[in-house]
């Protein structure tokens, strides 16, 4: 599963915060997530790469978890625009900025994963 493309969940697993990006130039400008965040997103390149990604973040206490297999990247762009609305009461910001993020709080793992299975059945339909 992990050696296809599509829509996944992430959460760290740790109460301490760590910056989304690590970066020394850009650590100071970013969110900090713990447990209490997730991250919706899609990856064009096979999810293992893009799980590697968090685990670099975030060390080995991290979920990740496939939700949607799409390996066309057309279709997997058009279905994350088309759930990305659905979460943007949830999203939050980088530091000084309004731009919203894929990160969210407020919402469960297990309720946005039913979120985006049910937006997949009906974009498919």
């Amino acid at each position: 599963m992990l050696n296809n493309s599509g829509i996944y969940l992430t959460r760290p697993n740790s109460k301490i915060r760590k910056p989304l990006d690590l970066d020394k130039r850009r650590v100071h400008k970013v969110a900090k997530v713990n447990k209490d965040f997730i991250k919706f997103g899609k990856s064009e390149r096979p999810l293992e790469n893009r799980y590697r990604d968090y685990k670099k973040i975030f060390g080995d206490d991290v979920t990740f978890e496939p939700v949607v297999i799409i390996n066309d990247t057309d279709k997997l762009r058009a279905f994350e625009s088309y759930i990305s609305p659905l979460f943007d009461n949830y999203k939050i910001s980088n530091p000084g900025s309004s731009r919203k993020l894929e990160w969210m709080t407020g919402i469960s793992f297990d309720y946005a994963k039913e979120k985006i299975l049910e937006a997949y059945k009906k974009f498919n339909s």
